[in-house]
């Protein structure tokens, strides 16, 4: 799925660079260059995703670092949870068995 979406915005983006190929002329500091507009603005969008994924990144992995931690306590706890209600199976296992036992001590008394 994410290849046919990134092989339809790349080709959008060289259908806009073709059809918006009037030259423009850009200045930065001492730099200087001409290229056609699509080619200037496609650059321009480029620099601000890379740096939009810069400001990111640290951000997204802190979250996904704090998930598979959380995901890991989750596991932990549950094991812990399986592990108690196994206990208490077996100790109501026991109790029946005492109350059994207690019940035929009882009447065999009488």
């Amino acid at each position: 799925m994410w290849m046919i979406l990134s092989f339809i915005i790349g080709a959008l983006a060289v259908l806009f660079a073709v059809e918006n190929n009037a030259p423009a002329k850009v200045t930065f500091l001492s730099w200087e260059f001409q290229q056609s507009l699509g080619v200037v603005l496609l650059i321009g969008f480029l620099a601000g995703f890379v740096a939009a994924l810069i400001f990111y990144l640290p951000t997204y992995l802190r979250h996904r670092w704090r998930i598979r931690r959380h995901e890991k306590r989750i596991a932990e706890v549950e094991a812990d949870l399986a592990a108690e209600r196994g206990k208490r199976a077996q100790l109501e296992i026991e109790r029946a068995e005492s109350a059994k036992a207690q019940a035929g001590h009882i009447s065999t008394e009488h």
